[in-house]
């Protein structure tokens, strides 16, 4: 009996130990939105909405919770009833001025579950096309940051999940 209690034991520790070493790369897998890249999967947690004014303001999270990435492959979504919108590239200005410049950025979804998309935006693969889009709505030349942001739409509602690249270097 005390044989068995002690191999119960066990094995409940090995499955929490297991649990436990498994949480790092399923926190990315269970988040609504998560942006993929060549060498890591970044949940997006940070999303901003568009005022009546014109103006970008973040509606949850902060800042700091915008990530900062070299390339780009792919966003995956699986929030039920909401639906991949468009993407948009801008600078910081769009936070500040409902003249900012903005280019909108065509995108392709695949369904890859019942309410899970992959959503393909080409225009981000190519460096050369990244700089020129920053160039297009006014990023300089250099360190400074542009914005980009994935849209999912429900029933009116428009939230943009941005995420920032450092503009490449001609």
């Amino acid at each position: 009996m005390e044989n068995r209690s002690r191999r119960v034991s066990r094995l409940a520790a090995f499955a929490v130990a297991v649990t436990l070493a498994g949480a790092g790369p399923a926190l990315a897998q269970g988040s609504a939105v998560v942006l993929y890249t060549s060498t890591e999967q970044i949940p997006l947690k940070a999303y901003a909405e568009l005022l009546r004014s014109g103006v970008m303001r973040l509606a949850s999270g902060a800042v700091k919770d915008i990530p900062v990435i070299a390339d780009f492959r792919m966003v995956r979504c699986s929030l039920t009833g909401w639906r991949p919108g468009r993407a948009v590239v801008a600078s910081e200005a769009l936070f500040k001025s409902e003249y900012a410049e903005r280019r909108l950025l065509p995108i392709a979804t695949r369904q890859i579950g019942v309410t899970a998309l992959e959503v393909r935006i080409a225009d981000l693969e190519s460096p050369e096309k990244i700089a020129e889009l920053l160039a297009a709505v006014g990023v300089p030349e250099g360190g400074e940051t542009g914005y980009f942001f994935f849209t999912l739409a429900a029933d009116g509602l428009t939230r943009y999940y941005p995420f920032k690249f450092k503009r490449p270097a001609r």
